[in-house]
């Protein structure tokens, strides 16, 4: 342990108190500046003016909310608290900024000072100025007078640590309608966002993860849970100068900064010259409170061994909050308020004591140290502009940073993501640029075609040049990462390596130097544009992304038969091409045309049963399957006949399901239900079940990052990429006679993470080359598949996803086998236009001296092998053409005709076709019309037609 402490924190911040010079020369924007042109140029709208105070909905009282037992304030009673004091203040902003997994409100609060529209837009635009250049808003006298800073509080992201939220109702209350001039200064200089309660549900039931299951401070990488998502929104919004995620217990009072290793694309000099600082002073705020419980705290940075408390992965809401050119602190309340009573009441008011200390204690820090935490924020931003190396922090920078704290990288000059054939994913490329985009980087898009690296990129493809103020965000999510594994002992929760470029499915390439000569432009959304191979044909659906299998599953959904083709690849019939085009707009996907000869087995709609939890059951709504949860004891009522696969996710004996339960499995499997396994549950059930042998051996828990895997080819694997994420790594051994290998772990398995055995047969020597994808089929015909790799874990792997879909499809498709050739067969036909007439049309007898439409009808047949045809009626007489005759005498009105359609004197066209038709029966009609002082002569008026089916295009 470090046990080195900081003499005074007053000292150590006078200590780092000097600016760092900037380089003269730089310049990240046109000169030209505006609040309007600022916010135009950053792609957002003008900020609004505060306040701005919505009602809340007030939800109902909650008997069952586990908050009120301690005295914390129950869920219920926070939205009309929040009501009461924007009723009673003009400082306080409140709204509903999203809904929880279990669907209730989250408040996001603003407190600060009355503002007018044009205050807001100033402020808007210093806001925007820091980050888009640095240099001329530090020197900016009129921005470091009136800039209102921000602070960031997120309170209860652990739903059962709860005084956070307490604090921050405490703290709004006080700043609410306080006369204090000082709280009044304040709040013109400063801007506090409070996230109140971002995990209410867990709030409510005492849990630490959220309704759907997750833990809410290790998903700010991918932000999967719309808590997470609107975290990450309130930070990128506001960029705060401090952020402070609230916690509880650990005792002492555990305060940031953090024990290495540290994430290496941040600039840690200018965290940790305030961090430690700004600690320390929280640390005697809180032996200030006169607490015997509490007396001093555990700053892990500078009390804790490398590995105990580390900031490494950007998973935290303060290690994702370092990469915005924030100061961020985890705080651990120290007391667990457990049980009921006195004692759980006084512990949970201490720890509500600890935070308020927290808050208002880094307020001051600010004002405290305001021009150089501003000066300090766009530091940050100028060096990501000026694409400078990160600094080579020095032995004792601060008191306690040594060489075991020193974790840096380098820089490259650019990403690229291609368009087009090089591209392996478009929708895997949208999914990758929107979270880029929305986790704070600037993403660019090229206008022409171009060369770098020594490969030729199409318009279109994605540039993400590393000269910007957040470029160790971007760096952080898409770099390989490093090998942490000979560094530390030990992580705090991992992983050790994250890298999106290699782990979400796109192809992403880096470049060094020089940054493409193209002309680019930003852009805010990633496009996916769907295609369909032109033509009539069949067409082929190759999964490689989540959302191609999202497609076949809506199409299957739909009714759509299938082939599952032996290389995993899915036929879709010709006769669905519009339904595939419809799911290729929405998702993106890539529909070729199907191979003129195949072998494959017929797919329709695939219904998984699953145990495993949260993880398994989020990653098959995210593929498109329909899931049903099983335990050990609901085997009988789960696998019903329609259920297709059975996915083990997690621990599945069946040596010990009682018999109904053992039935139900065993005629599940006698109908060739598949199975897929996952790690060492999978191989253990597979090898109990007699489906598959296999021996499973695991990394120890932490083990974790991103894998070199080799690649075999089957149904499983094909298309994949050369890494996998694991989290741990399982390999398979002992494999039965019917294995095959899909995919195997490299020579040298771990590209980048934390990989330590912790015994003689779990480490990377012992997984190198063993097998991590296998398939088989079961004695009896089950389809079985085996993934040692983690494509569920944190639902963080959404390349690794499709490898599950196929493997899901593979095992649900052994029941039948289809094989396709291509051959011809074929006859003639004879050009024909036959037309066939039935009775005569009569109009029976004329009445004279009687004004009367009189109607008659017959029929006609008509096929016809033309390309289009028409069938008329003629008159060919000359005499009294179109008119009905009597010897000498005719009527005075024409004979009118129709073939369904309206009425038409002679000649008239009766029926039109655009394409063959075989023995269409036409209706034919006639009308004829008799004035009242018409004369008619005894008789019988008629009039010999001519039909006639004729055609352009024989």
């Amino acid at each position: 342990m470090r046990l080195v402490r900081v003499a005074a924190s007053v000292a150590a911040a006078a200590a780092l108190a000097a600016p760092v010079a900037a380089s003269a020369s730089f310049s990240s924007t046109p000169a030209s500046f505006s609040p309007l042109t600022a916010f135009a140029a950053a792609g957002v709208t003008p900020r609004p003016a505060y306040p701005q105070q919505n009602v809340l909905p007030v939800w109902p009282d909650n008997p069952a909310d586990a908050s009120a037992s301690i005295g914390d304030i129950p869920y219920d009673e926070i939205a009309p608290k929040l009501n009461a004091l924007q009723a009673a203040s003009n400082r306080i902003s409140a709204r509903v900024a999203g809904k929880s997994s279990g669907g209730r409100d989250l408040y996001a609060v603003v407190v600060t000072a009355p503002e007018t529209a044009a205050e807001a837009a100033q402020q808007g635009a210093w806001r925007q100025l820091i980050e888009d250049e640095p240099v001329r808003a530090r020197e900016d006298a009129a921005l470091l007078a009136g800039y209102k800073t921000p602070l960031f509080v997120n309170g209860n992201i652990h739903g059962n640590e709860k005084e956070g939220t307490d604090a921050i109702v405490r703290v709004l209350e006080q700043y609410a309608t306080s006369t204090d001039p000082a709280i009044e200064a304040l709040l013109k200089r400063n801007i506090l966002i409070f996230n109140v309660t971002s995990n209410p549900d867990g709030r409510i039931a005492n849990t630490r993860a959220n309704s759907a299951g997750y833990d809410l401070n290790r998903d700010l990488t991918i932000a999967s849970q719309p808590e997470a998502r609107l975290i990450r929104d309130l930070i990128v919004e506001h960029r705060p100068i401090i952020t402070l995620d609230l916690h509880g217990y650990v005792n002492p009072t555990l305060l940031h900064p953090s024990t290495p290793p540290h994430n290496v694309n941040n600039e840690y000099d200018l965290y940790i010259k305030h961090g430690l600082p700004n600690a320390l002073n929280i640390e005697s705020g809180i032996a200030a409170l006169g607490y015997p419980e509490v007396t001093r705290a555990r700053i892990p940075f500078r009390d804790d061994a490398p590995g105990v408390w580390d900031d490494f992965p950007p998973i935290y809401v303060p290690s994702f909050a370092m990469l915005q050119s924030s100061i961020p602190y985890t705080i651990e309340a120290p007391l667990q308020p457990s049980g009921t009573g006195a004692t759980a009441i006084r512990r949970a008011d201490i720890d509500t004591d600890v935070h308020d200390v927290a808050i208002k204690t880094s307020l001051k820090y600010i004002q405290d140290h305001r021009d150089q935490v501003i000066f300090d924020q766009a530091e940050g931003y100028r060096r990501g502009w000026a694409a400078e190396p990160l600094r080579d922090i020095p032995v004792g920078y601060v008191e306690g940073w040594g060489e075991e704290d020193k974790y840096t990288t380098t820089f490259p000059r650019a990403y690229v993501i291609p368009a087009g054939a090089r591209q392996r994913s478009a929708p895997a490329v949208k999914r990758l640029v929107d979270l880029l985009i929305a986790s704070g980087g600037r993403v660019t898009i090229a206008k022409a075609a171009f060369t770098a690296g020594g490969n030729t990129y199409p318009a279109g493809s994605y540039v993400l040049d590393l000269r910007q103020p957040k470029r160790g965000l971007v760096n952080s999510l898409l770099e390989p990462g490093i090998d942490l594994t000979d560094r530390v002992d030990d992580l705090y929760a991992g992983p050790g390596a994250w890298s999106q470029a290699l782990t979400w499915g796109a192809t992403v390439d880096t470049l060094w130097d020089p940054l493409p000569a193209v002309d680019t432009e930003r852009v805010y959304e990633g496009v996916a544009a769907g295609q369909v191979a032109a033509g009539e044909g069949d067409l082929v659906l190759d999964p490689q992304d989540a959302e191609d299998l999202l497609a076949l599953n809506a199409l299957l959904d739909q009714g759509v038969k299938t082939q599952r083709l032996a290389d995993g690849s899915v036929l879709i019939p010709r006769t669905a091409r519009a339904l595939a085009t419809a799911e290729a707009t929405k998702h993106g996907t890539t529909f070729k045309a199907a191979p003129s000869a195949w072998t494959g087995a017929s797919l329709d709609k695939v219904v998984v049963a699953y145990n495993g939890g949260s993880e398994v059951r989020d990653t098959l709504l995210a593929l498109g399957f329909e899931g049903r949860a099983v335990t050990a004891t609901t085997l009988t009522t789960t696998l019903t006949p329609d259920v297709d696969v059975l996915l083990v996710g997690a621990t599945l004996n069946p040596a010990t399901l009682n018999a109904a339960n053992k039935a139900a499995l065993d005629a599940f499997l006698a109908r060739r239900g598949g199975v897929v396994g996952l790690t060492a549950a999978g191989a253990a059930f597979t090898t109990n079940a007699g489906l598959l042998t296999a021996t499973a051996t695991t990394g120890q828990s932490l083990v974790s990052g991103v894998a070199n895997v080799v690649n075999h080819g089957g149904p499983v694997v094909n298309g994949a990429q050369p890494y996998a994420w694991i989290f741990p790594a399982t390999w398979y051994s002992g494999l039965g006679a019917n294995a095959v290998v899909e995919q195997s772990y490299a020579a040298d398995p771990l590209l980048s993470g934390w990989w330590r055995p912790s015994n003689a047969n779990n480490g990377q020597a012992q997984a190198a080359g063993k097998a991590s994808v296998v398939h088989a089929i079961a004695p009896g015909g089950t389809g079985v598949v085996l993934i040692g790799t983690s494509p569920t874990v944190r639902l963080h792997a959404k390349g690794l996803q499709p490898q599950l879909g196929r493997a899901l499809l593979w095992s649900a498709s052994q029941t039948t086998a289809a094989t396709a050739v291509e051959g011809t067969a074929g006859g003639s036909v004879p050009a024909t236009l036959a037309l066939t007439l039935g009775t005569p049309a009569t109009f029976g007898a004329f009445t004279p001296g009687v004004a009367k439409e009189y109607t008659a009808g017959t029929t006609a047949n008509v096929i016809s092998t033309a390309g289009d045809a028409a069938l008329t009626v003629a008159d060919p007489s000359t005499t009294a053409t179109g008119r009905l005759v009597n010897g000498a005498f005719a009527l005075v009105t024409p004979l009118q005709a129709s073939g369904g359609g309206a009425f038409a004197p002679l000649t008239a066209t009766l029926k039109t076709y655009a394409a063959p038709v075989s023995n269409d029966a036409v209706t034919i009609s006639f009308r004829q019309q008799i004035g009242a002082n018409e004369p008619l002569r005894t008789g019988s008026y008629s009039k010999t037609l001519t039909f006639t089916l004729s055609t352009t295009t024989p």
